[in-house]
């Protein structure tokens, strides 16, 4: 169910995004950075849910789906989170100066 390395989601090629242009010598606000890191950990947990879903319908059991609602709690308050950055940022445009 996971993605093949390499393959180029969104979310990965956010992370080129920021790296591409902290080579080139850009400031990236470090909002920009941990939304990033957020959304990575986004992507990791709903990988996981999925699995554990399908694994829930080959064992025939809701056992594995039990898990799915720390994991979706954590998204949640993960989304939350890159709401209140994004919030931040829009309120305050220095950074689009650097």
């Amino acid at each position: 169910m996971s993605a093949p390395s390499g393959s180029n989601t969104n979310v990965t090629l956010g992370r080129k995004l920021i790296e591409e242009l902290q080579q080139m010598g850009a400031q990236v606000p470090i909002e920009f950075i941990k939304v990033q890191d957020m959304l990575e950990a986004c992507e990791r947990n709903a990988m996981q849910v999925a699995a554990n879903i399908a694994d829930a319908r080959r064992e025939k059991s809701q056992q594995r789906l039990k898990g799915n609602e720390a994991l979706l709690k954590e998204q949640s308050d993960m989304f939350d989170k890159i709401s209140q950055t994004y919030k931040k940022l829009a309120q305050d445009d220095e950074w689009i100066k650097k």
